[in-house]
């Protein structure tokens, strides 16, 4: 089935496009999105085809900083409902958790984590069906406005880090990060001080939190998730630091890991399935936006070696990774999974 996101992930693209010589409605038809999704924010648009058109207009406009430039055009507002809960939070760890549990409001193919470690925080993203660069840094400029907004005008990040491979130019990304961002890294995610986590936020009325809370706590009891969509967001979340295990995906989720394996029987799936098809997800947006050795990109999938990756990745997707790579990522079309569907 298709994530779908909300069109405001669009917001700015139809000025950038236009600043860039560009047709943004004629892009928008060969990429398959909406004409009307260009000036509906709360239309509901495929994901991937969001993603497409980024791309798409980066590469005919030779702009790398494409997706930055339609961040420009973002505030808190742009998010709806979600933008102004999350404005009026106390805190910034309150913001984050409740981002991280009602991301799905903007778009069902975005999945957030906050991990802390020593002095150290991270906000962890994973993405489904998101192909390419563009929509990478518009998520990590999106998040990064964010967190601004809620800490202050002179807040930085200690770390920006990306999957993919650096652009020539990244100058665009010191500018607006103020740092240097790391690329081809095994985390896609965003590293700042743990101490900024329960300073009060200096944007909002804490007091209407409790209030927008509730109102998304009403949004959410019409949304039906299944276990295996919730399942999937958190191995996209944890395969490319190496711990996307059952283990540490029922203890994240607090479920027994019996009762998910018996739960996600009852859905006609497995963990190994979820974790195939997130494997799918992982390689090919990693070969089609880095140029990181295969053999990390093996390790990163939590593969013993390189020709065991080799062979997983031709029989899934009846090509090699380096052809597939070569050619851009048009060339591969996923297999059904072989796994069976009890497996563990």
């Amino acid at each position: 089935m298709s994530q779908l996101g909300r069109s405001a992930g669009l917001t700015g693209f139809v000025d950038v496009a236009r600043s860039l010589g560009l047709d943004p409605y004629r892009l928008a038809a060969e990429a398959g999105v909406p004409r009307a999704a260009l000036s509906d924010p709360d239309m509901l648009v495929a994901s991937a085809a969001m993603s497409q058109l980024i791309e798409m207009a980066a590469e005919r406009s030779g702009a790398e900083d494409f997706g930055l430039r339609m961040a420009t055009e973002r505030s808190l507002s742009t998010m709806g409902v979600i933008g102004l809960a999350l404005r009026n939070q106390p805190t910034t760890r309150k913001a984050l958790e409740m981002l991280s549990e009602y991301a799905w409001l903007q778009n069902e193919a975005l999945s957030i984590r906050l991990e802390e470690q020593g002095e150290e925080a991270m906000v962890i993203f994973g993405l489904i069906g998101w192909r390419g660069r563009q929509a990478s840094e518009l998520l990590m400029a999106i998040a990064f406005r964010l967190l601004r907004t809620l800490r202050g005008p002179g807040w930085k990040p200690l770390e920006i880090r990306f999957l993919h491979a650096a652009p020539r130019n990244i100058e665009a990304q010191r500018k607006l990060f103020g740092v240097t961002p790391l690329y081809e890294q095994d985390i896609f995610g965003l590293v700042f001080e743990r101490a900024d986590l329960d300073k009060p936020n200096v944007v909002g009325d804490p007091g209407m939190a409790p209030h927008l809370t509730r109102y998304l706590e009403h949004l959410a009891d019409g949304r039906s998730q299944s276990l295996r969509s919730r399942v999937m967001d958190q191995v996209l979340l944890l395969l490319p630091s190496g711990t996307a295990t059952v283990e540490r995906v029922a203890e994240s989720m607090r479920i027994e890991r019996r009762t998910l394996h018996r739960r996600l029987a009852a859905e006609g799936t497995s963990f190994s399935q979820i974790l195939e098809n997130a494997r799918g997800e992982l390689a090919t947006s990693l070969l089609a936006s880095s140029e990181r050795p295969l053999q990390n990109v093996a390790e990163m999938l939590g593969f013993s070696s390189l020709s065991a990756f080799g062979h997983w990745f031709r029989r899934r997707f009846n090509t090699t990774a380096s052809q597939y790579r070569a050619l851009g990522g048009q060339m591969a079309r996923p297999q059904a999974s072989r796994t069976p569907a009890l497996a563990n």
